[in-house]
């Protein structure tokens, strides 16, 4: 049994040393020219869409967001977001920035998938304060406490539903 909740950031460092290597593609995200996705299965049966915001040579990660879906709530699409900035790249509004911009796309995505509605969540560790004022900021939720299934370390779940227009 994990101890530790998944850290989006190792997910950046490793997303990070791919591009380097050159074994992903990514695309761009209509309508914004600076963020790119790239989709991959990481497990059977579980899809992922990452979203990065690149430097201007689009060789260095300079903000990072992983999509699960999560299952449903009240027969409505969820999709767990995990999040994370570079260290010397924080304190900028970054995180922020791209979390509202995904938002923004998998609302679209799930409006025209038919959907009228997609929840949104963040699970985010006790102690990650920084990442609490970012879901805090952007999904303006009260944040509910609860157990991590994975890690069973207490964390804090902001959920939010998003009417499709």
């Amino acid at each position: 049994m994990s101890t530790q909740m998944t850290d989006p950031h190792a997910g950046m460092e490793s997303f990070q040393q791919c591009l380097l290597d050159g074994i992903l593609d990514v695309a761009v995200v209509k309508p914004h020219k600076d963020l790119y996705s790239h989709f991959d299965v990481p497990a059977p049966g579980v899809g992922r869409l990452t979203y990065v915001r690149l430097s201007k040579d689009l060789k260095s990660v300079t903000a990072f967001l992983s999509c699960v879906m999560n299952g449903q709530i009240e027969g409505v699409p969820c999709i767990s977001f995990g999040y994370a900035v570079p260290e010397k790249m924080r304190n900028q509004g970054l995180a922020k920035q791209i979390f509202r911009d995904v938002i923004q796309d998998q609302v679209d995505k799930a409006g025209k998938a038919g959907h009228s509605a997609v929840y949104i969540e963040a699970v985010i560790d006790v102690t990650n304060t920084a990442s609490q004022r970012v879901s805090e900021s952007v999904m303006a939720v009260q944040k509910e406490e609860i157990v991590d299934k994975v890690s069973k370390r207490p964390a804090y779940r902001y959920t939010k539903r998003f009417e499709i227009a």
